[in-house]
């Protein structure tokens, strides 16, 4: 039998040298992602420059609108729904058949691949509806794309709300939705804004199910949902695959460059944001 402080000290070595490995294996991705693009994604020619279909210098000005444009459309579309169900699901719903179904669809939803969301969203949204190549159909195929990690992760940021928390609420008087409104999703929020961060991240690298529905190239920003729209994502995918565009090297490395500084600096200020509420309430608390 192996002695309890060897098996121990096997184990921390073992798991420092899996953690290692997979920290160098996302600095490596970034360091290549970085040293191939960012001197042209920082560059303000490329970034507020209009692209450019047949000849070399094109900017991406009008990818980043879309994309910021397509990940706000879906947030304000995906939220509330994932949102209102997640309350349902661990406040008022009882275990059972009903929300064994709704659970069960939703992890199905979750497993499958983007691309069918895409051929979905161009049958119903594109054609059926007859909004087009538009916004607002990307939009709503990336909501349903995006619901079930959304509404998983609402879930179970709301049950790990202690239930001392309720019980002093419901002493005190307060109705159920008094409760849910004003202790439960208050304390479930830094939990709440790290799955909207990585829906956020999802949106912003989603390309499968855009080429289907938004666009693929677009030489003004739009400025209304019903406008075709080509995020950032679907662009580099365009530009990389066609190689019409003489300079096309550079598109796509500044364009990814640029894609990962975004997301990062999103999951920055999402951090950034949990840590000062999450003071703000431990100060609030202190003060009550």
């Amino acid at each position: 039998m192996m002695k309890p402080k060897t098996a121990d000290r096997i184990a921390t070595i073992v798991f420092w040298l899996l953690g290692g490995i997979t920290v160098g294996v996302l600095l490596f991705i970034i360091l290549q992602i970085f040293g191939r693009g960012l001197l042209t994604a920082l560059n303000p020619k490329f970034l507020l420059g209009k692209p450019e279909a047949m000849k070399e210098g094109g900017g991406i000005f009008p990818m980043i609108i879309s994309s910021l444009y397509l990940t706000g459309l879906t947030l304000l579309i995906a939220l509330p729904v994932s949102l209102g169900a997640a309350i349902y699901l661990a406040e008022y719903s009882r275990e059972g058949r009903v929300t064994g179904a709704i659970r069960f669809c939703v992890d199905s939803l979750a497993g499958l691949p983007s691309i069918v969301f895409g051929i979905f969203g161009m049958t119903l949204f594109v054609i059926y509806f007859g909004w087009g190549y538009s916004l607002i159909a990307g939009a709503f195929t990336c909501a349903i794309l995006n619901l079930p990690t959304l509404m998983r992760s609402s879930e179970e940021s709301i049950r790990s709300v202690p239930g001392t928390y309720r019980e002093a609420s419901f002493s005190l008087g307060a109705t159920r939705w008094t409760t849910v409104r004003q202790v439960v999703l208050p304390s479930a929020t830094p939990g709440i804004l790290a799955g909207t961060m990585l829906t956020i991240g999802r949106i912003l690298g989603e390309s499968a199910a855009i080429v289907y529905t938004a666009g693929l190239f677009v030489r003004k920003a739009p400025t209304s949902p019903m406008d075709t729209a080509a995020p950032l994502a679907s662009y580099i995918w365009y530009a990389q695959t066609e190689a019409l565009i003489p300079d096309f090297r550079r598109v796509v490395d500044g364009g990814a460059a640029f894609l990962l500084l975004l997301v990062l600096l999103m999951n920055f200020l999402a951090r950034r944001l949990a840590r000062y509420y999450q003071r703000k309430k431990l100060a609030g608390g202190a003060d009550g």
